[in-house]
């Protein structure tokens, strides 16, 4: 197939599915500030629910800097990342994905999975007692996934795709209802 048909159906996908962003590439300060500008810019035009947009911008900050702290620095691929923005009738969707070192798969799997499986109070616990301990890098539960969790309702979902013997892709899917 052509790269101009190959063109079209990213665009149709990407109209099928309302995307407002996608970004893929280095997520360096200039690109995250440029990026982060053109969205808030996104959400204010749309003109969406009072504080939607506050919560979607917030999780949308959250999920680049989940980017930075979980990308695989070994891999020569390592700050190159996608971000897509959709919107449907009823809710946001922001999707991230980022190279991971195999090896770190495990440990940000299991603070996923003990996320997810938490209502919002326990969430919300949570989060005070990661903010009130003394957390480094083996301990946390990743204060900026437990806010996701709390402002999606914990929405969340992920994946990660093997790459090669030392890295996968790591998918990172958080839905906010619109509420009407």
């Amino acid at each position: 197939m052509n790269q101009v048909s190959t063109a079209f159906e990213v665009y149709q996908f990407m109209s099928e599915k309302n995307i407002l962003i996608a970004f893929t590439g280095h997520f360096d300060h200039l690109v995250t500030t440029s990026l982060l500008k053109n969205i808030k810019n996104k959400l204010t035009a749309l003109q969406s629910v009072t504080g939607i947009d506050k919560r979607v911008y917030n999780i949308l900050v959250e999920s680049i800097e989940n980017i930075s702290k979980y990308a695989s620095k070994r891999s020569h691929n390592h700050n190159i990342a996608m971000l897509l923005l959709c919107k449907s009738d009823d809710h946001f969707t922001v999707i991230t994905g980022n190279h991971i070192l195999n090896n770190d798969v495990p440990a940000l799997k299991e603070k996923l999975d003990k996320v997810s499986k938490l209502n919002n109070l326990e969430l919300k616990k949570m989060y005070r007692e990661q903010l009130i301990s003394k957390r480094t890098d083996e301990n946390s539960a990743g204060l900026g996934i437990i806010d996701i969790a709390i402002k999606s309702d914990n929405q969340i979902k992920y994946d990660f795709k093997p790459l090669t013997e030392q890295t996968s892709f790591y998918l990172f899917q958080t839905e906010i209802k619109i509420k009407k």
